[in-house]
This record gives structure tokens, sequence and C-alpha cells, in this order.
């Protein structure tokens, strides 16, 4: 058994959280403040949640979060100035000029009632270094200059500010094989950053930090449905994909748990269940634990993870204090395995003191207000000192041992630093899986985040692409639902969404979807995107490429309304339209392997094998963990009687998929070509078992079962055959025949 460390305090580690926020970038300010509230849901994260939205131009977003505590009412009883200053800002931004007036004229009205002024957090503007390679980077990656090198320009950036998000993020998405545990080396005290703080006239009664924002509304965008990782109504009763949904409501077991979870002051919403565990063999079936409901002076302790055995074991360390001022945490014990340094201060200081090392290390020498009343109350729970100091008694010369007050407080924030280090590390190591397309990857990452965090909007984002991108649709649109449910104004990635939608065939879906966005704004893109993939779905081919074309044009860098339209061009065999479309599609960017995949779709059709072949290929570097494409490639070999080429093809196509059905036909079919009927049959025989309803599989084994000589198999195979698909019944005549021949009519097969 290993032992365990302190948690993080909650003062210290929105302290440190609070300062990443006011002195990053629109995108950068929002991820943390995103990770500050799904950590500590007070009223100050809140706050600081919606500036962030207000300063990454998410004005619905920060209007909905702000709107109830800028009003005196349950939520904040004297009303938020600061609040109702977003709202007034959110409202000037959407035009709602009238509503931002009363609200920020009723708020202002009781700022001069009440009297006061106060300082309100506000974004910096201030350029750096950092933010000027991060500018450069961006325009480098955005302008596919010839001699531009936005990877550099961004590791640059990342230098100078390591926590800089925004740069991570870029860094990912051109393809550059980041390494967070490189580039997220050190913990964050690390960077000096200096809040900007703007005077304004501020109610002076201050807002309490603990009274949370209460929903306005539930998500008009998320149907009603059930939860994001139970089964649907009608098999609720079933044992599903995930074992039995009634031990969903206990606590996780799986994946790397080395974040102890930080128990939010009062629960807003009850995290779901968590599906990454079901993608994994290694891992084992668990569930994410619901928050509990606590007063506003609560305390939440930490779960304790086991440390591998063949770690080095450390003496218990003393507890940690708050902040003076901060609402206090008790701070319960947890260990690290993946070699994560949070309270790594307080365990190598008591094991110093054991081993009678004076060596102090340079953590505890920062400099810190004093916390004489914690100091003491620490000292009288436990007499071992987290340091000593010696000092000689005049009169008996006794040594008699202090603790510094100052030393604790630093090495409480250097648990904290150490802590949201090593969440932000597993955070950048799920996206850059992500961006590379390693989707199992992101999430088991996912995984091994806080609960808390794995519930937040940012999460259930990342999870709903990795389902998306691993066409597990079915999950993807309940972690969609989730996300618009804790975040009801989240338009990111809606456009997948409606085409996980459009995937699944669910119409009814879909047009809800598209209504409400197009009635929240028509200037909305992804509204447009919806309301093509549903007159898609229709057969409504060209009413659904107008309306990809609004959406590119509302969001010209954007490639994926393009790639859209250029599928429907496609479909209406209009392909010098469609590969125009897919090459605008590439000119945004140039890792968007849909593209890539469109234009060989293209060449395919128009009888360009060799075209086609490149362009598969091109889109398969991008995301070689894809199965359709590398069955693609498969049938251009086939098409050029490369059958040992495409057999390695549909071999890897497998592995990418084992689940998949095409991907074992087209493997099978290419062992018949090859005429090794054995393994053909081998490979047939449990595919029709797990695809009963594929009249081709079993036309293809029948062949298979005349070809070897069990003609009795055979007949139930083809009579199967025929069943599911009548059409087939003179391909079956001819096969019979010809005793398991290749013929022409099973060409089109």
């Amino acid at each position: 058994m290993g032992s365990s460390s302190p948690s993080p305090s909650p003062a210290h580690l929105t302290a440190r959280l609070r300062s990443l926020i006011l002195a990053s970038p629109g995108s950068t300010a929002l991820f943390y403040a995103r990770l500050l509230h799904a950590l500590l849901p007070t009223h100050e994260s809140t706050h600081l949640l919606a500036l962030a939205f207000l300063g990454a131009r998410q004005a619905y977003a920060a209007l909905h979060l702000a709107r109830d505590a800028a009003e005196p009412g349950a939520v904040e009883p004297a009303g938020c100035y600061g609040c109702a200053l977003i709202v007034a800002r959110a409202c000037d931004a959407l035009g709602r000029f009238t509503e931002g007036h009363e609200v920020l004229g009723r708020a202002s009205e009781r700022a001069r009632r009440f009297g006061g002024t106060g300082a309100l957090p506000v974004l910096s503007t201030v350029e750096t270094p950092a933010t000027a390679s991060l500018l450069l980077a961006t325009l480098a990656h955005k302008s596919k200059a010839p001699g531009s090198s936005a990877p550099e320009l961004y590791l640059a950036a990342l230098a100078d500010d390591p926590y800089l998000w925004e740069a991570f993020t870029g860094l990912c998405d051109t393809g550059h094989a980041a390494q967070p545990d490189v580039l997220f080396a050190d913990p964050p005290r690390a960077r000096s950053r200096h809040a900007t703080l703007s005077p304004s006239l501020a109610p002076a009664r201050p807002a309490p930090d603990t009274a949370l924002f209460a929903r306005r509304q539930l998500s008009p965008l998320a149907a009603p449905s059930s939860g994001l990782f139970t089964p649907d109504a009608a098999t609720s009763g079933a044992v599903g994909m995930l074992g039995n949904p009634g031990a969903w409501d206990t606590s996780s077991v799986m994946g790397d748990t080395t974040f102890p979870s930080i128990e939010p002051v009062a629960a807003s919403r009850r995290p779901l269940p968590n599906l990454i565990a079901s993608l994994l063999p290694s891992s084992t079936h668990a569930a994410l634990r619901a928050s509990s409901n606590s007063t506003t002076s609560a305390q939440a302790a930490m779960p304790v993870m086991k440390r591998p055995r063949a770690a080095a074991r450390r003496p218990e360390p003393a507890a940690a204090a708050d902040a003076p001022g901060g609402a206090g945490m008790p701070l319960a014990r947890d260990t690290r395995t993946n070699g994560s340094r949070a309270g790594s201060d307080l365990r190598d200081l008591r094991e110093r003191e054991s081993n009678g090392d004076k060596d102090v290390r340079r953590s505890t020498r920062l400099s810190a207000a004093p916390v004489p009343k914690i100091a003491s109350r620490i000292q009288a729970k436990d007499k071992r000192t987290t340091r000593s100091r010696s000092t000689t008694s005049s009169a008996s010369g006794a040594t008699e041992t202090t603790t510094s007050p100052a030393s604790l407080d630093a090495a409480a924030q250097a648990a904290a630093d150490d802590y949201l280090r090593d969440i932000v590390r597993r955070c950048a190591r799920a996206y850059a899986a992500l961006a590379a397309y390693r989707c199992k990857d992101a999430l088991a990452e996912l995984d091994g985040l806080p609960a808390e965090v794995q519930a937040a909007p940012w999460a259930l984002g990342m999870a709903a692409r990795s389902f998306y991108e691993m066409a597990n649709y079915v999950f993807a649109r309940r972690a969609f639902q989730a996300l618009l449910e804790a975040e009801p104004y989240h338009f990111d990635g809606l456009e997948l969404y409606s085409t996980t939608l459009w995937h699944l065939g669910d119409a009814v879906a879909l047009s809800h979807l598209a209504q409400l966005l197009l009635g929240i704004s028509r200037e909305l893109p992804q509204a447009w995107v919806a309301a093509g993939n549903l007159l898609s779905l229709a057969r409504a081919h060209d009413d659904a490429t107008r309306c990809l074309r609004r959406a590119a044009q509302l969001d010209p860098g954007a490639p994926y309304a393009a790639t859209l339209a250029g599928h429907e061009a496609v479909e209406l065999e209009e392909y010098e339209r469609a590969a125009q479309c897919f090459r605008t599609a590439l000119r945004n960017d140039a890792r968007h392997y849909n593209a890539w995949y469109g234009l060989g779709l293209v060449y395919l059709r128009t009888g360009k094998a060799r075209h086609a072949e490149h362009h598969f290929r091109r889109a398969a570097e991008i995301n070689p963990a894809n199965a359709v494409l590398w069955c693609c490639i498969g049938d251009v070999l086939e098409q050029e009687e490369d059958y040992t080429g495409a057999l390695d093809v549909y071999e890897r196509a497998v592995a990418c998929a084992p689940d998949g059905v095409m991907a074992k036909f087209k493997r099978a079919r290419a062992l018949v070509a090859l005429g090794d009927i054995e393994r053909a049959i081998a490979a047939l025989g449990p595919l029709s078992r797990e695809a009963p309803d594929e009249a081709q599989v079993f036309f293809l084994l029948g062949k298979c079962l005349l070809r070897a000589g069990r003609n009795t198999e055979a007949a139930v195979a083809l009579t199967t055959a025929r069943e599911l698909q009548p059409k087939l019944e003179r391909a079956i005549r001819a096969v019979m025949v010809s005793g398991g021949a290749d013929e022409d009519e099973d060409a089109g097969m």
C-alpha cells in the first residue's frame, strides 16, 4: 500500500486559476474558466466564466450565465453589479439594447443607493511576446504562405508562456506531434502573471463567493431523452454495453485516478456515467459519481488513489492550510501514479525531517501572508511539523520546533499548482490524441480526469467528437445531448451533432435542432449546416446545397460546410462542382481528411483510379484510424487486380475497426479472389452470425461452400441470401450452375 498526498486547497487553486484567466487571451481564458467552474462552481467562478465567454465573443453563453445574478434574487440577494455589466455588454453585442440598458440601469441605481466603489476583474489586453508569437503563428497557419513555419511559431509562444492554451491547440491542429509532458513541465507558479483590474462602481456589499448561478432554463437544444450513457427507455431494463445500468451510480474504478475530485460546493448537475471504459479492453465498466449537494460552507474530501506497489513509500504528510480569508476545505489524501508532484513539497519536507536532512526545498522559502490561527490548528492536530526550526532555550537548553505560516502557505500553493499542472497535462494529452485521430487514447485520457471535469462541457465536447470520429454515433448523440444540457448555448461542434443525427437517420431530432438553432440566430453557420443535413436526409439535395453554401458564407474559413456541399454534388453526379467544393475545403484546412476522401470519391466515380488512390491514401495519412478510408484504398486496388495489396489494406481496416462488418466482408472477398477458400469460409462463418441481415455475406459464403464441395451448407447459405434479398435469385441460380465460380452477376456485390 502506498501513502497518500494532500489535496489542493480550494482557495489556492482558485487564486492560481483566477490569475491565469485574467492574464490570458480569449480562448485560453475560457479554457481555464471552464476548468475552475467545473472544479469549484462558486459565484466567483461563474462570474469569471461569463467574463471569459464575453472575451471569447460568445455573447449568448455569457448572457445566459450572468443574467440571473445580475438582479436581486435567489442566486444573488443584492444583485451582482459585475454580472449586470456582463449582461449589458452581451446585450450590446447581440443588439438587445433595451434589455441591456434596463439591467445596467437598475444595477447602477442600486450601486448609488448603497454607495461604495470596487474593482471588477477584466481580461488582460496587454500584448506580450507570447501573444505576439501566437498571433504570428495563427496568421501563418491560416495564410499557408510559402516558407511560413506555424509549428515553430507556436512552439516559440509556448516557450514564452507554457500555459498559453491557444498556442498548444494550434500546434496540435497543424499536425505537429506535441509532447504535453515536455511543454507543461513546470507548474503554473513558474510563470508570473499580473491580472489587470479596472476600478468601477459596484455595490458596497461583496457578492458571496459560495452562491451558485441557477440555470435560467433547461437547454432548448437538448432534446429530452435518456441519459448520455444510459440505455433508451425501450431497453432500459436490459444489460447494455456497459454491463448492469444499476451499477452506474457506483464510484469509478477504471483508468488512471491520479486526480482526486474536488466536490463542488453545490452541485448544479449530476455527472453522467462514463462510457470511455467500454472502448478500452483493459478498462472495467464504471461511471461518474454524482456530485453531492452541500451547504454553502461545506467542505469536500478528496478520494484516495493507490500508488503502484513498486513506488517508493513516503511518510504520511502533514495537512496543509487554506489561504487567509478563503473558504476552507479539509485536505484529504491522494496518491499520484503518473509521477505528478501535487503536494510534493509537503511530502519531501516531512521525509527530510524524518531523515534528519536539513536541506530546505526552494518552494518552502516562498513568502506569503502569515496564518497563525491555521498554523496553530494544524499543530494541535498533529504534533509533527512540516518544517522545523531549532532554537536553543536560554533557561533549559531544550530545542523546540515551530512551524512557519509562510512555508505552509507556500507549500499549499505549490500543491495546488502541481495539481493544476497535472490536470492541464492530461487535458493536453487528450487534445493531442484527438487532433491525431487517436480517439481511444483521447477517451482514455479524459477518463483519468477528475469526475467534475469529466462532466464539464469541455470534456463532454471532446468525448462527443471522439465518438463521432469513431463512427459510434449512438454514443456521440448522447454526449452532444449532455453537452447541451451542461452548456445550453454551446454552438461549437454542433455541425458534427447534426451530421451524427443524419447518420442515425433521426429526422425528428435533426428538424428540432435545425429549427431551434435558426430561432436563436440565423447568423449561426451551425444552424444552416443542420438545415442542410435535414434536407439531405429528405433527398432534397439542391435545397441542401443552398443551405450549406449559406453556412460557408457565414464562416468562410471553416472547411466543413464546403465539404458537405461537395458530397451533395456527388449525390447529384455533378462531379466538377463537387471537386471545386472539396478543393475549397482543403484551401481552408489542408488536414481536413474528409475533403481528401471526397476528391478520391470523385476520381473513383470518374474512372481515374490512380488519382483516387492518391487522395484516399492522403486522407488515410491524416486519419490512419479510419477503417472506411482503408476500405476505399482496397476497392481501388481490387479494380487494378492487386488482390494481395488489397488484402493487406483490408487487414489494416479490420485492425482499425474490429467490429466493422464491411471491412471483414471485403477482406473475405479478397481471400476468395486469391483462391484461399478455407480462410474465406473461416472468416465468413462468424461474420454471418455478427450480421444476420446482410444478404451479401450469405451469398459469398454460399459461393465459397460450393467451391469447397460442401453443397448442403451452401444451399442453406444461398437460400438465406435469397430470403434477405430476393433480387439476388438470378445470381444465385448462376452460381449454383457454375459450382461457385465467379460470374458477372455478382460483379456489383
